[in-house]
């Protein structure tokens, strides 16, 4: 910044414009690989979240101001350089991958070659309820528990998986314990109703094995396809669409179900929806955290609810964290829901306690 223009601005407005454009050029970087892009713009939210109300700035609406002098002082605590690198997905979230980001990067990349072999993944499940808070199901979440590191999400490894051949054996890993999950409850008169949702990356899903390699889990397992719904992107579905639905209507004949995942990021339009053979659309957690007091954020939602109704295709809230936001849903006419308002992603053993004898219903505490 020119030394004349830093002397005229206030500290504030100083360090909001270096933060403005820093991140601007972190998003350059960044914005040729989506997955980057949702990793980096979701880290950052869960960062601010976690600053007090009190050491912050706020406008006259009463959102967050993060000056760059506090971020900085952010990052350099969680050991991350946002700026510099655009391959920051094995830094985040866990406070122990610190020190030395591109030492680390390389440790994870060649231990997670071994991980299946030693057994080192686990799924956890994250309760799906409907309007009245009976369980209908859940989205298994892969999770690597690493020797040193302890529990890792998929967004710390999952990208490092994508730039090898990692990721198919892994997301075959993914599909095979979720198929043999399902034959399991598909056996309980009490489960036997329980969809599973898994995510399944772009890698995975455009590789030419797909299909015929679900199709095989499917028929030795034995389990009713409609039980399992396969989370896809927007950008994921509308890269080469053409080539998508034509591999997701294969998949649907065998009985398989789609949700589009964080939709609301702006990929879609009406016109694509209509031609994608999708079942659900789950609204992206960003549009949760201010629905019950944003009236724009509500406006958002009220109109993709309205759409789906008219296109037949289920709907589930991602990311419900409040009361409030799951009245305000309600409202609008959402008719499913996911969030850690009902509970957090937990271990098989800890999930199947939250079944009901009764009726499978769960209830806000």
């Amino acid at each position: 910044m020119p030394k004349k223009l830093k002397k005229k601005l206030p500290n504030t407005r100083q360090d909001q414009f270096a933060l403005i454009k820093k991140q601007s050029n972190a998003l350059q970087k960044l914005h040729k690989n989506e997955s980057k892009l949702h990793i980096f713009s979701s880290q950052l939210t869960r960062l601010i979240d976690a600053i007090p109300d009190a050491v912050l700035l706020k406008d006259r609406d009463g959102r967050k101001l993060v000056t760059n002098r506090l971020t900085k002082s952010l990052f350099k605590l969680h050991d991350i350089d946002w700026y510099s690198k655009t391959d920051i997905t094995s830094a985040f979230a866990h406070p122990e991958i610190h020190a030395d980001h591109e030492h680390d990067h390389r440790t994870l990349k060649s231990e997670l070659g071994l991980a299946l072999e030693k057994r080192q993944f686990q799924l956890y499940y994250q309760i799906q309820v409907d309007g009245n808070c009976k369980m209908i199901g859940a989205e298994a979440l892969l999770r690597w528990e690493h020797p040193q590191y302890g529990v890792l999400t998929a967004d710390q490894f999952i990208p490092i998986a994508e730039q090898t051949d990692l990721i198919l054996p892994i997301g075959a890993w993914v599909l095979k314990t979720v198929c043999e999950q399902l034959r399991l409850w598909q056996a309980d008169p009490l489960k036997k109703k329980l969809q599973l949702a898994v995510n399944i990356s772009p890698g995975q899903f455009n590789s030419p094995g797909f299909a015929e390699q679900l199709r095989r889990m499917l028929e030795e397992t034995g389990v009713n396809a409609k039980r399992l719904k396969l989370e896809l992107t927007e950008s994921l579905m509308l890269h080469d669409l053409s080539n998508t639905i034509k591999k997701m209507k294969a998949l649907k004949q065998l009985g398989v179900r789609f949700s589009m995942d964080n939709f609301g990021t702006g990929y879609s339009s009406l016109s694509q929806l209509k031609k994608l053979p999708i079942d659900q659309l789950k609204i992206d957690p960003f549009l949760m955290r201010d629905i019950a007091i944003d009236t724009g954020d509500a406006l958002i939602v009220k109109t993709v609810i309205a759409m789906t109704n008219k296109l037949e295709i289920d709907v589930i809230a991602g990311g419900v964290e409040t009361e409030p936001q799951f009245a305000c849903l309600k409202q609008l006419g959402c008719s499913a829901y996911q969030g850690y308002l009902f509970g957090k992603p937990i271990p098989l053993d800890e999930f199947e306690k939250l079944i009901n004898p009764t009726d499978i219903a769960f209830r806000i505490k």
